[in-house]
């Protein structure tokens, strides 16, 4: 595994991770600059919906995980990635994809910041429950913590403030601040597709397949959990099968150093972009076609 190892760190490099952040907050930003505070809160205070969303990624994927650890002949390693992916939600990448599905910015924004602190708070109780009993993790509290407020409510709460004192600034800052978001994605996919690659080829089939069946059976689960508006359903899906892989990186670093762990956690953060990619380029060209 020593050449993997090599390569993880260009993954951690200070470019990468610099211009992760940067899309974290410009895109947090651009939401915080289209919506109002009184529609995001709104989007938070339908609790059916979000209790079930919470429920779709607090216990059914979790329980999906555990199945397909004891379905798919998987090393250690990867079984713990996978059981750790499926135990934190909140995956803050979500927010490129919910925040295009029209009519649905606000909800995009609460489940991402909803699933984000939950996953950091309830992430190390059921790492408890299901993880190995000879498995002890060490989870990086400030760490992820300060990863949601700083890089998720500040630039939520700038572009909210800067909306509700400054229309017309805030009108004239939106392509702008949303076109860096983009071109700071793209950047982020393309920085991290040598690493990605050789994560893939590491873990094998059978742990290729493990992944790609966690990630679209979330997606699944989300999209019946996500009520009956189309657009909110989207978002759900999304949000529910885009687990939170830098906070399982982190935890994998932390607790499982020099181990295959982090190398299956990235694994996954490479294979969970594209079926979302394809559903919100298919649900895009569906809203086009329809008739107004």
């Amino acid at each position: 595994m020593g050449p993997i190892h090599e390569t993880l760190g260009s993954l951690l490099s200070t470019s990468a991770v610099t211009i992760t952040y940067v899309f974290l907050a410009s895109t947090m930003f651009s939401i915080g600059l289209a919506v109002t505070v009184d529609e995001f809160f709104t989007a938070l205070r339908d609790l059916k919906l979000m209790g079930r969303i919470v429920l779709a990624n607090i216990l059914l994927v979790p329980i999906l995980g555990m199945l397909l650890v004891k379905l798919f002949p998987l090393s250690a390693d990867t079984r713990i990635a996978i059981l750790l992916l499926a135990i934190t939600p909140g995956g803050m990448q979500a927010i490129q994809f919910t925040a295009k599905v029209r009519g649905a910015v606000s909800f995009a924004a609460a489940v991402t910041f909803l699933l984000s602190i939950i996953g950091v708070l309830a992430s190390p109780l059921l790492a408890d429950l299901i993880l190995p009993l000879e498995t002890r993790v060490r989870f990086p509290w400030l760490h992820a913590m300060g990863y949601v407020l700083l890089f998720l409510l500040l630039p939520l709460l700038v572009g909210f403030a800067v909306r509700y004192g400054k229309r017309r600034l805030a009108e004239g800052l939106g392509k702008p601040v949303l076109l860096l978001s983009n071109i700071s994605f793209v950047a982020t996919i393309a920085l991290s597709m040598a690493v990605r690659g050789t994560a893939i080829r590491a873990i094998g089939w059978a742990g290729l397949g493990a992944m790609a069946f966690l990630i679209v059976s979330s997606m699944a689960i989300g999209w019946w959990l996500g009520g009956p508006d189309q657009g909110k359903r989207q978002v759900s899906a999304v949000a529910t099968s885009m687990r939170n892989a830098a906070v399982c990186l982190l935890i994998a670093v932390t607790s499982f150093p020099g181990r295959g762990v982090e190398t299956a956690v990235v694994s996954f953060m490479a294979l969970m972009v594209p079926p979302n990619m394809l559903l919100t380029l298919y649900r895009g060209l569906r809203t086009r076609r329809r008739p107004s």
